[in-house]
């Protein structure tokens, strides 16, 4: 609390701390050489005190007026506190959300023990941080990890007191990564002799990557067929293209390359670091439709830079999606409370550069204000485009409303999840307790509106509240009253299942994704993207949310780099429907198109199930198509999805076959599912029940409202049943 108590004097400006350091070392290395263990952080092995400690820290930023900071922890020595806090940490909605990134300590050529903890579904935070790692190789091994940053430990020279205690002397450096060698030693070398400084060849090492690629890059696909040859490649939102790699070899490497999918590069900057030279420029290397020889010195770091010269928005893009097809970003903001500063429109409009994107829904804070700043940016919804706006390259202001539940300090706390209007004339700061309030008002502006953050979700009925969750989004789903879903941040199927079951109960909600920038921790616009089908040109702001009203789109989340268009029939696409008037048979067709090299399996689902798949390559001007005739026996939707281990890359909206006058009747379970859904919540809103808080007033409207929405879904089961759908 020593910190605490000297910022008011000093004035110090910061927003994210890690409070303890390593508290498994005292307990896990005691010997006979060090009887009471290694000194490091505090002695916390115990994850439920270490939680708990965390806890009153933060409530006591909160008592203080510092609320506004954020964690990066636990910081643990070793993956088994790491795994204990993190079970900890997850039952704890506010903690969670407390939390900015996950920090892990690896030594190691490999994170993916900790990538794997943290992609648990029940884990809201998917942003972790390396805060301590040491040595190029190591560095190399762990960048297809995913982590969000790097931090080189020492920095520079030190002498410790826990490391006097522990014996390491008193000379600069006394604790560093000895077991690494020289790679462990800090960046920045002290010199006694004459009390200067001096970079060490691992400062150089590190910077053939973290001087060249730039905030905001993307990371883009990179192989190679020698295996002593790593090679990893970024987009900088310039259209800069960064190629990082290492020859492991003893020998010389000379290798052919090809930029796939890019536009054309006349030459390629090349930087090396090796045992001789330090971040050496070497002579330049011409292109020849976009291929290359270089050759690459013994054990040698090498980073190979080149820009298109013929840019418009930053670079010239062969776009994956046919014509008529735009993408766009539905979510994002100028600010993310107090962790991020507040970017103004024109940098946005420069930033949708990255992922080629032709529309952004640009949202003020219609509700806590945690999003900066919510007054000046209200005033500028007014159904026109933003002044940053061309015909190609559309920004346009609209609003999200949002009072969490759980996770913060503000004083208004509501239940039932995040909306995002699209389309609205005007726009101000709206509190009320339930969220159907706020869709009564958009409506009257005839807004296109939803609930967004349906990755929160977790396959499961819900207990457990945290930030974001959208409770009420099966309610308000039968009740009509919005019309669409949205996922955003990460990727979680969770969110496609739940999905599944509204469409299973005849429902038709448009699916749509975005990134809720810059609360995704700087991701790129269109990280996770929407592409709307307008198919009456020249795109028009209305046309595009019209599209997602209408459920004519195919989602990404891995960015502007592919593109699923499904046929049903020849000529029907997302949020088309086909009648029928008996049983019959329709023929589907899928095809997968990318600017890069990506292995997959193309997927079509039907009422929920996959009914044809294939295995697949494709690369930039190969595309691949999956077919198939489908015998159609009841009223049914068809979608297609794009599938990796992480699950869906690319989903489309579906395709509705309707026999007769049958409405879908896919599954008596799912309806059942969110009946019961919706009877959870209303047994925690009972007088005495952990969620009736959030009520003060028309709690008995609220009830009606939750209680007709499960009479319908019951009915759907009801109908389901007698069809004999299980």
């Amino acid at each position: 609390m020593i910190l605490i108590a000297i910022l008011p004097i000093e004035k110090i400006n910061f927003k994210l701390v890690s409070p303890m350091n390593e508290t498994d070392i005292v307990s896990s290395t005691k010997s006979p050489e060090h009887p009471d263990g290694i000194v490091e952080g505090p002695n916390i092995p115990d994850a439920v005190q270490f939680v708990r400690i965390l806890k009153k820290l933060s409530e006591k930023l909160d008592r203080i007026g510092m609320g506004d900071i954020r964690f990066v922890a636990p910081d643990a020595a070793a993956d088994k506190l790491f795994n204990a806090c993190f079970d900890e940490m997850v039952k704890d909605p506010y903690l969670l959300g407390k939390l900015s990134a996950w920090g892990i300590h690896q030594y190691g050529k490999d994170a993916a023990n900790y990538l794997n903890t943290i992609n648990n579904y029940r884990n809201p935070v998917k942003t972790y941080w390396v805060t301590e790692t040491a040595g190029i190789k190591n560095l190399l091994g762990q960048l297809d990890d995913s982590a969000a940053a790097y931090l080189f430990w020492d920095g520079f020279d030190c002498v410790y007191q826990h490391g006097r205690r522990n014996g390491y002397g008193s000379n600069p450096p006394n604790d560093w990564v000895f077991w690494e060698g020289e790679q462990g030693r800090p960046l920045l070398a002290f010199n006694q002799s004459d009390q200067s400084w001096t970079p060490r060849k691992q400062f150089y090492e590190f910077s053939q990557l973290f001087k060249f690629v730039d905030p905001g890059a993307v990371r883009i696909g990179a192989s190679s067929n020698n295996p002593e040859v790593a090679v990893y490649a970024w987009l900088n939102p310039s259209g800069q293209l960064v190629i990082f790699g290492r020859n492991n070899s003893p020998d010389t490497v000379t290798f052919n390359g090809s930029a796939k999918g890019l536009p054309a590069i006349p030459k390629l900057e090349i930087h090396i670091t090796n045992s001789r030279e330090s971040l050496k420029r070497h002579a330049d290397i011409t292109l020849s439709d976009n291929t290359w020889k270089a050759a690459i010195p013994p054990e040698t770091i090498f980073t190979l830079t080149g820009t298109p010269p013929d840019k418009q928005g930053g670079v010239s893009f062969h776009k994956p999606e046919p014509p008529g097809w735009y993408p766009g970003d539905m979510h994002v903001h100028r600010n993310c409370g107090e962790v991020t500063p507040v970017w103004p429109e024109d940098s946005l409009a420069g930033r949708m550069d990255v992922n080629h994107l032709s529309v952004i829904s640009l949202l003020a804070d219609m509700g806590n204000g945690e999003v900066k700043d919510s007054r000046s940016d209200l005033v500028k919804v007014t159904g026109r485009d933003a002044t940053q706006s061309s015909p190609d390259r559309l920004l346009h202001w609209d609003a999200e409303w949002h009072f969490d539940p759980e996770g913060v300090t503000f004083e208004h706390k509501a239940l039932g999840g995040h909306i995002v209007l699209l389309g609205l004339k005007e726009a101000s700061t709206l509190w009320d307790e339930s969220p159907y309030k706020i869709l009564e008002w958009g409506r009257k502006q005839n807004a296109v509106m939803g609930f967004c953050h349906m990755q929160y979700l977790n396959d499961s009925i819900q207990d457990r509240l945290n930030c974001c969750i959208p409770v009420d989004f099966p309610v308000e789903t039968a009740l009509g009253t919005i019309d669409f879903l949205a996922e955003d941040v990460w990727l979680n199927d969770a969110a496609i299942h739940a999905y599944y079951k509204l469409l299973n109960c005849g429902f038709r909600p448009g699916w749509v994704a975005g990134t809720d920038f810059p609360c995704n921790n700087g991701a790129p616009l269109g990280s996770l993207l929407t592409h709307v089908e307008v198919k009456n040109e020249p795109l028009t702001y209305a046309k595009w949310i019209e599209g997602i009203k209408n459920g004519r789109t195919v989602v990404t989340t891995n960015g502007h780099v592919e593109f699923l268009e499904l046929k049903v029939n020849g000529s029907c696409s997302p949020g088309d429907e086909i009648k029928l008037e008996n049983k019959g048979q329709v023929n589907i067709n899928v095809k997968w198109t990318s600017i890069l090299d990506q292995e997959g399996s193309i997927e079509i689902v039907c009422n929920g199930k996959v009914v044809a798949k294939r295995q697949a390559t494709v690369s930039a001007g190969k595309s691949q198509e999956l077919n198939m005739d489908l015998p159609v026996g009841e009223s049914s939707w068809i979608c297609a999805r794009r599938m990796n281990s992480r699950g869906h890359q690319s989903h489309t909206a579906p395709v509705y076959v309707m026999i007769g006058d049958s409405p879908v009747r896919a599954s008596e379970e799912d309806a059942e599912y969110y009946a019961r859904w919706i009877e959870n919540t209303l047994a925690n809103i009972e007088d005495d029940g952990p969620w009736r808080k959030y009520f003060t007033e028309n709690i008995g409207t609220v009830r009606d409202r939750y209680r007709r929405a499960a009479d319908i879904y019951r009915k759907i089961a009801e109908d389901a049943r007698k069809s004999g759908k299980l």
